[in-house]
């Protein structure tokens, strides 16, 4: 019986793959300038139950003060003008700060989606042709193997550009439909 390994522990592939994407992550982070790792910050802690609480306790002490704080305490009479242009500043530059946030996302989404398809190409094609290995091994030995149309499907080569071209004309067909 094989000895399991503990689970904070990977075989040696596993682990090399980890490390390369955190590297890969590390390195992304890196290379983002000073202002984009600041505006991304704030659009993370933006996104926080903390930092909802925080504007609701501001917003309830602002109005607290300019309603029932003594006169002297009062800078915002109702219907409070500074505190309207004061949100609606902030939330123009809160949606800056977590659109900036989504695109380097999105950019990393992709960077990401593109080194997957760079590894599933390579291994689809190694997949049929080991298939086709097989099938030509069990040929050669006489074994007997049940046909069906999956396998042999399966056995093709697969045409990535061809499935692209039907899948594109799927999505706009859909969209010609919606």
């Amino acid at each position: 019986m094989a000895e399991s390994t503990p689970s904070g522990q990977r075989s040696g592939a596993a682990a090399r793959n980890i490390e390369a994407i955190l590297r890969i992550e590390k390195q992304d982070e890196r290379e983002l300038q000073i202002h984009h790792r600041a505006l991304h910050a704030v659009g993370r802690f933006v996104g926080i139950p903390f930092f909802f609480a925080l504007q609701s306790l501001g917003v309830g002490l602002w109005l607290w003060i300019n309603t029932c704080a003594a006169l002297s305490w009062r800078f915002d009479e109702y219907p409070f003008p500074l505190l309207s242009v004061v949100l609606a500043l902030e939330a123009v530059l809160l949606t800056s700060c977590v659109l900036i946030r989504q695109n380097i996302s999105d950019q990393a989404f992709e960077r990401r989606n593109h080194l997957e398809l760079q590894i599933n190409l390579p291994a689809e094609r190694e997949s049929t042709m080991s298939l086709a290995l097989l099938q030509r091994i069990a040929a050669h030995l006489k074994c007997p193997v049940e046909k069906d149309a999956q396998s042999e499907q399966l056995a093709d080569e697969t045409e990535v550009d061809q499935i692209a071209q039907d899948l594109r004309e799927r999505e706009e067909k859909d969209e010609a439909m919606g």
